[in-house]
């Protein structure tokens, strides 16, 4: 990505960019730094986890993820892109991350979640698209599927992706 989108774009890969030898005081002056768009609303959700910022990100194995979900949903992005926010933790850790989310976007923007654990989700979807074998197989309003087909969107996804 290159300046001009990475202004408004803020990208959640599913495996950390982050360094891990600095402290989280370090990794947040240098968003503060690099990142126009990065906003104080990062170091009160770092205190909501309990951090000391003076431990090295190596320490935090338990809550590396989080620290980086909140670092991308403290910018003013128009478009968050969040590769598997939720895949490979428990029940408890989901619903710290989904609330950050919530919490944490620009009201006028776009989030887009790329997961398998639709059930998880579904509540906070305004739209899905499901792609099989790099194709798009269904684009649709959640509100829609619900009501035109009588289906949740768990149970859709399943059927569309049924082995």
């Amino acid at each position: 990505m290159g300046p001009a989108t990475k202004s408004k774009v803020a990208y959640l890969p599913d495996r950390t960019y982050l360094t891990m030898n600095q402290t989280i005081r370090e990794i947040l002056d240098y968003f503060r730094t690099f990142m126009r768009t990065f906003q104080g609303t990062c170091g009160r959700n770092v205190k909501s986890l309990g951090i000391d910022p003076t431990v090295k990100m190596r320490t935090l194995s338990k809550v590396q993820g989080k620290v980086q979900l909140i670092l991308v949903m403290s910018r003013n992005a128009s478009l968050y892109i969040l590769d598997e926010p939720i895949a490979g933790v428990d029940p408890a850790a989901r619903d710290y991350i989904l609330s950050t989310i919530i919490n944490n976007y620009e009201p006028d923007s776009t989030i887009l979640i790329s997961t398998h654990l639709i059930s998880d989700v579904e509540n906070i979807l305004d739209e899905v698209v499901f792609i099989k074998n790099g194709h798009i197989v269904l684009k649709n309003d959640v509100e829609d599927i619900r009501f035109n087909q009588g289906k949740s969107v768990d149970v859709l996804f399943r059927e569309v992706f049924k082995c």
